[in-house]
C-alpha cells in the first residue's frame, strides 16, 4: 500500500499532539505594583521528559519570562486549530443565516399587500463556510503589521479589515444538485424550525506554549504582566493628645485571572522597568512589527515603561523635618527592609477575576506635633524674573508632624485624618522611610491671618552685569511675612519662604537650605524656615532681605 507524504505528515502531527500533556500551571505567588504591573510566579510538575502544552498563556512583558527546571526547557509559542465544542451560540446573533445554519425550516412568505400571508417554502438553511483570517504582513519598508494578528496591512500601511461573510438581504436555502434558493428577508413573515441544525464543530485558533522538558521534576515560571494592582490608604487618628495612631489599608484589585491560594505581596518602591510597555515576542497576540514599534517608543510617553506608581507617583516628603528622626530598623525586625523596594506579604489569598479585596496591612503609634504650616513659594524664575502664576497669596494649613512608626516605608497614598471619631481632612502622604518625619495637611487655616509682601528697595540697583552672554541687573528685595493669631490658644507656626538670590539678613534666625533645583542657576535658590510660637491674639512680622540678579 502506498502512503502519500501528506498522510505521513498528518499522522506524525497527530502522534505529536497525542504525546503532549496539557498543563495549567498553578499560580504560586503574585507581587503587586501600584500601576497595574505584577510579578507572577507559577509552576507545574513534569512527570516525565517530553512536551507539555499550556493553552491560553498570559500576555507578558518583554524580557521578563523566565523558566527554571532541573534540566533544560525549550519553550515554543504557537497557534493551534482546536475544535470549538460550544458550536452555535445559544442566543441568536441577529444573523439569520448563521443562527439557522443546517436547520430544516418552513418559511411563510408575505404577498404584496400588507400583513397578507402568501405561500410557504420548506428547505434546509445553507451553512456558510468558515472565513479564514488574512495572514499578518511584515513590511521591511514601513515596518507596519497587525499588533493583534487579526488584520493585515496594505502597502500603504493602512489596516484592512477581515472580510465578513454575509448573504446580504437574503436567506439562502440549499437547493437541488448544489443549487441555492435566495429568499428575501423582507418577505419572510414567519419561520418554523422543523428540524434543528444541531451544533457543528468549528475550528478556532488558540495560542499555546509548548514546553519541551529534558528531565522530570518541577517547572517554575515567572513573568511580569498587567492586570492586578493595589491601592494603599492611611488613616491617622489624633484623638489622643500626645500620640497618634496610624493604620495602613490596601485595596487589591484582580483583573488578571482566578487566584486560588496564591501568596500575595504588596510592592512599594520605584524600580526601573525599562520595557514595561513592551509585549514579549512570545505573545501570540502581537507581531514583530508591533514589538519593534513598542521598543522604539520613548517609555516616558503616557507614563509607560518606567515604574511610575499611579495613584500617586512615589514622592519623598521634602518639607520641614524631613530629616531622619530615628534609626532605620534592622533586618531582623518584622517587615524591615534594607533596600528601596519593599515587599509586604498578605499571605495566601483566593480571588476570582474581577474581585477586589480590602484589608488592614499594618498599624502603629507615635508622638506628633500640631503646627500651622505656611509655605511661601518662590515668586521668581531662575533668571530673577517674576512669575505671573505665583500672584495668589499662599495658604496656611493646619498640619500634623510625626515620624513613621511602621517597620517599613510609608508609600505614596491618600491619608485621612480623624479626631474624636470625626473626619478632619484628607491629604497625600509621600514616601516616608521608617523613622523619617512626615507632615500632613489637615485643613486650611481660617483663624490665622497671613500676609506676605516683597518690594524692591529704591536706589539699590546695579546695572550692566554680564554672565554667560546674558545681561543682568542686581537689585535688593525686602520681604515681609506677617501672621496674626485669632485663636484662643497659642499656635506653633512653621513658616517656610523660598526665594532666588543671595540672603543678606533674616530676623528670628531661620534655617537656610539651598534647594536642589537651583544648583546650576545664576541665582542660588533658598528656602528659609522658621518655627515660631504665636500666642493667642498676637501678631508677628518677620523681615528678610536678599539680592537677586534679574535678566534684562
Amino acid at each position: 500500500m502506498k502512503i502519500s507524504a501528506l498522510t505521513i505528515l498528518l499522522s506524525s502531527s497527530f502522534i505529536s499532539f497525542a504525546e503532549e500533556t496539557s498543563v495549567d500551571p498553578q499560580i504560586d505567588s503574585v507581587g503587586l505594583f501600584k500601576n497595574g504591573l505584577c510579578v507572577v510566579k507559577c509552576s507545574f510538575n513534569a512527570d516525565r521528559a517530553g512536551d507539555f502544552a499550556w493553552e491560553d498563556p498570559p500576555r507578558v512583558v518583554h524580557g521578563s519570562f523566565l523558566v527554571e527546571s532541573e534540566g533544560t526547557v525549550i519553550v515554543r509559542s504557537t497557534m493551534r486549530k482546536v475544535n470549538d465544542a460550544s458550536g452555535i451560540a445559544a442566543l441568536p446573533t441577529g444573523n439569520m443565516q448563521s443562527d439557522l445554519a443546517g436547520a430544516e425550516v418552513k418559511l411563510t412568505l408575505t404577498t404584496d399587500g400588507p400583513q397578507q400571508m402568501g405561500g410557504t417554502v420548506t428547505g434546509k438553511v445553507w451553512t456558510m463556510p468558515e472565513v479564514k483570517p488574512r495572514p499578518r504582513v511584515w513590511s521591511s519598508q514601513d515596518g507596519m503589521s497587525d499588533p493583534y494578528g487579526r488584520n493585515a496591512f496594505n502597502s500603504r500601511g493602512v489596516a484592512e479589515a477581515i472580510p465578513v461573510a454575509t448573504t446580504g438581504g437574503f436567506l439562502v436555502l440549499e437547493g437541488d444538485h448544489g443549487a441555492k434558493d435566495y429568499i428575501s428577508l423582507g418577505r419572510i413573515a414567519r419561520v418554523e424550525i422543523l428540524k434543528p441544525g444541531g451544533k457543528r464543530k468549528r475550528l478556532q485558533d488558540k495560542p499555546a506554549m509548548i514546553f519541551t522538558v529534558a528531565k522530570p521534576g518541577p517547572v517554575n515560571i515567572s513573568y511580569l504582566t498587567r492586570g492586578a494592582s493595589w491601592v494603599p490608604a492611611y488613616f491617622v487618628d489624633l484623638t489622643d493628645a500626645k500620640k497618634l495612631s496610624i493604620r495602613q489599608t490596601a485595596v487589591v484589585t484582580n483583573e488578571l485571572m482566578p487566584l486560588a491560594g496564591a501568596e500575595l505581596a504588596l510592592i512599594s518602591g520605584y524600580p526601573n522597568v525599562e520595557f514595561g510597555h513592551v509585549d514579549s515576542p512570545l505573545w501570540q497576540g502581537g507581531s514583530l512589527a508591533a514589538f519593534f514599534q513598542q521598543v522604539s517608543r520613548d517609555p516616558r510617553d503616557h507614563s509607560a515603561g518606567s515604574m511610575r506608581q499611579q495613584i500617586t507617583s512615589n514622592a519623598m516628603y521634602n518639607g520641614a523635618g524631613a530629616d531622619l528622626g530615628a534609626p532605620l530598623p534592622t533586618g531582623d525586625e518584622p517587615g524591615a527592609t534594607s533596600q528601596d523596594l519593599h515587599f509586604e506579604s498578605l499571605g495566601k489569598r483566593s480571588l476570582e477575576a474581577g474581585d477586589a479585596l480590602s484589608l488592614e496591612v499594618a498599624a502603629g503609634e507615635t508622638a506628633y506635633e500640631r503646627v500651622v504650616e505656611w509655605a511661601i513659594a518662590d515668586k521668581r524664575d531662575a533668571y530673577g524674573n517674576y512669575l505671573s502664576a505665583r500672584g495668589d497669596e499662599p495658604a496656611a494649613w493646619d498640619s500634623v508632624i510625626f515620624q513613621n512608626p511602621l517597620n517599613f516605608p510609608m508609600t505614596t497614598a491618600s491619608a485621612t485624618i480623624r479626631e474624636g471619631g470625626q473626619f478632619r481632612g484628607q491629604s497625600q502622604s509621600n514616601w516616608t522611610n521608617p523613622g523619617q518625619r512626615s507632615c500632613l495637611h489637615i485643613t486650611k487655616v481660617l483663624s490665622l491671618q497671613t500676609a506676605h509682601t516683597e518690594v524692591e528697595e529704591s536706589g539699590k540697583r546695579e546695572n550692566e552685569i554680564w554672565i554667560g552672554g546674558r545681561r543682568y541687573y542686581r537689585t535688593t528685595v525686602k520681604a515681609e511675612a506677617t501672621a496674626r493669631n485669632f485663636r484662643g490658644a497659642p499656635v506653633t507656626l512653621l513658616m517656610k519662604a523660598q526665594f532666588s538670590g543671595a540672603l543678606i539678613e533674616a530676623e528670628e534666625k531661620p534655617s537656610d537650605t539651598l534647594r536642589r533645583e537651583g544648583v546650576f542657576s545664576v541665582n542660588p535658590r533658598h528656602e528659609l524656615e522658621w518655627k515660631i510660637t504665636l500666642p493667642a491674639g498676637a501678631e508677628k512680622k518677620v523681615v528678610y532681605r536678599y539680592t537677586v540678579l534679574v535678566s534684562s
